[in-house]
């Protein structure tokens, strides 16, 4: 199968179907599957993926511990989190959002997700600094508790 503006060769198992939407919110690990090869997820979604622990501080670009957002088919942004328990906090030490996605059609469904992963790590809230070109959004969406 030829996929346009692909160099490489794309296989389909035969009977695929394929939907005409995917209704999707998932913050990813580094590790997802969907995301480790990072060839892959480049060619896929168009997405520069690396992990940026063993980079020096001063020299990273999304952050420590940095999260791929998946809404929908695409990976629309990123967060760099930090779960503070002595605070009871998920904290968002930075939150990026792709050019191709709006602020505000992200910071909603970003936020629940933020809140279903403080819930399952026992964690009462979740802050958002000021780092990043979604961090005012989302921060927004935190607060107004929408999502």
């Amino acid at each position: 199968m030829r996929v346009e503006r692909w160099k490489d060769e794309a296989y389909l198992v035969p009977g695929t179907s394929v939907p005409r939407a995917v209704s999707a919110s998932a913050l990813l690990s580094p590790f997802d599957p969907l995301v480790w090869f990072r060839p892959r997820t480049a060619r896929l979604f168009d997405f520069e993926c690396r992990l940026e622990i063993y980079t020096p501080a001063e020299k990273r670009r999304w952050g420590y511990y940095v999260f791929p957002y998946l809404l929908g088919d695409r990976l629309v942004g990123r967060v760099d989190l930090k779960a503070d328990r002595a605070h009871a906090t998920l904290r968002v030490l930075a939150a990026h959002r792709e050019e191709h996605a709006e602020p505000d059609a992200v910071a909603g469904p970003l936020s629940a997700e933020l809140h279903a992963l403080a819930g399952w790590l026992g964690l009462e809230r979740v802050s958002v600094s000021r780092r990043g070109n979604l961090a005012r959004a989302l921060a927004g969406a935190v607060r107004s508790g929408s999502g």
